[in-house]
């Protein structure tokens, strides 16, 4: 452990207030701040300790306040409650606490170059080890550091009006025309490059909507990527497969689950034959124990340019193994991570969340995202999915009946499908529906349905766009 006498790059004031802010509001920046530092990042080894109470009682589902805090410092051993309680007053505001997280991360990352640089020298000067061993271990070092560096981008208001305005905003023009092929959604959402986070209950389709999404945007000229941590990639081109002989003969169309057990139906072989020489740029990733990082780093070369940047949907985020120290702060790190990345390339990211257990039998909001701190801060559009009849339930106690009525709606061809759009940077919050076939992998956008019936009034069918 080091100590203020070690001389080492310091912000000991700062992470004070860093603390004292954390214990504010229930906590409720300790979702974006433990997404930027952790416990080693803080100088003095009593701050990393506090950090971590204050961390592992906020997920635990506490408040953590200054009494909540001494309880679990107790139970790890004798603590200075005066120095614990000297941090009551010293912030009385969560505004900073961003700037005060990455200040202690950008000094961290100075001690931790000091130890390096301490480090090559040490064994270079012992002659044990090669030359190359040693830049090996360097090197890896130093990526690490350089990942979770904080990067600091300075733009005067003056300069970026000069500078930068007319060319950001030339950059921007060819998304205004860009269209998913849901006609309700492109009425109301500019699909711009951002971090779009969609999250549905069960039974609503999150996987065969954003794949059919990608699909028709693909259809309409985007470069398109699917990774997907859950699905192989016969299930996910069959639902194409599933979906298009649908669209061409409603009555006599073939499940994706009969195409993959290898039966014959009319026209599949012709549609096989199309798709084949379609050259649509829609690619996929089979994914299973790659991290973030190793799934940046394998896009990275196919979002080399900026101005011809994806769509990438990542299927999905809470199956996403990470080294974190729990499944909360892995899930942070991780949306952090594509946040910063999908900024630096231009991608237009569509993340795949779960929902909460515990929300399943209610109508969708952000409290339904699976350990969703950081999704409600971080992305530009939060889209959540559930089927229609969730609107209703609140009017009904009775949970037998309650189960009954999803049950049902499950079962209805197609089912009712509500797309709610919870956050949008890019607009106003809005309402989509879709009738859902979910025996044929296929969406089809419509008007908003009645309680108990067909929609208000019908929607054109999807149209089959031409090959």
């Amino acid at each position: 452990m080091r100590t203020d006498s070690d001389n080492m790059p310091n912000t000991i004031e700062i992470e004070k207030k860093l603390l004292s802010a954390m214990m504010l509001k229930n906590g409720e920046v300790v979702p974006l701040v433990s997404a930027i530092v952790d416990a080693d990042d803080f100088y003095r080894p009593e701050h990393q300790a506090i950090f971590r109470a204050i961390v592992k009682i906020f997920f635990e589902g506490t408040p953590p306040d200054m009494l909540a805090v001494e309880h679990e410092l107790n139970k790890i051993g004798t603590f200075d409650r005066d120095y614990l309680f000297s941090l009551v007053d010293l912030e009385f505001t969560t505004a900073r606490a961003e700037f005060q997280a990455k200040v202690v991360k950008e000094n961290s990352n100075r001690r931790r170059l000091i130890e390096t640089a301490q480090i090559i020298v040490n064994n270079a000067q012992q002659d044990i080890r090669s030359p190359t061993e040693i830049i090996a271990d360097a090197q890896r070092t130093f990526e690490q550091i350089s990942r979770s560096a904080v990067p600091t981008k300075r733009t005067t208001f003056a300069d970026f009006f000069a500078n930068n305005f007319n060319a950001e905003i030339d950059a921007m023009k060819p998304y205004a025309k860009r269209l998913t092929g849901f006609d309700n959604l492109d009425a109301v959402q500019f699909f711009s490059p951002g971090l779009y986070v969609i999250g549905a209950t069960p039974a609503a389709g999150k996987t065969t909507f954003c794949w059919q999404l990608l699909e028709q945007l693909a259809r309409r000229g985007e470069t398109c990527i699917y990774c997907s941590y859950e699905m192989s990639r016969l299930e996910l081109f069959s639902k194409s497969l599933a979906r298009e002989l649908f669209i061409r003969n409603p009555k006599h169309a073939p499940t994706a689950a009969q195409i993959r057990r290898g039966a014959s139906f009319g026209g599949l072989h012709e549609v096989i034959l199309v798709f084949a020489n379609l050259g649509l740029n829609l690619s996929l990733l089979e994914l299973q124990d790659e991290s973030v990082d190793d799934l940046l780093a394998m896009l990275k070369p196919l979002c080399s340019v900026k101005s011809k940047a994806p769509v990438v949907c990542l299927d999905y985020l809470q199956i996403v193994p990470t080294g974190r120290e729990s499944t909360k702060l892995g899930i942070d790190d991780s949306v952090r991570k594509l946040k910063k990345f999908q900024r630096d390339t231009n991608t237009t990211f569509i993340v795949i969340s779960s929902f909460n257990r515990m929300n399943y039998a209610q109508s969708v909001s952000f409290e339904s995202f699976k350990e969703s701190g950081n999704i409600e801060y971080t992305a530009d559009v939060v889209w959540a999915l559930q089927l229609n009849i969730m609107n209703t339930l609140k009017s009904y106690n009775n949970i037998a009946d309650t189960r009954k009525r999803i049950d049902d709606a499950k079962r209805q061809q197609p089912r009712q499908i509500h797309l709610k759009c919870l956050k949008n940077r890019q607009g106003t919050n809005y309402d989509c529906y879709f009738r859902y076939y979910s025996a044929h992998d296929c969406f089809e956008s419509c008007d908003k349905f009645n309680e108990d019936g067909p929609p208000c009034s019908d929607a054109r069918r999807i149209e089959n766009d031409k090959f």
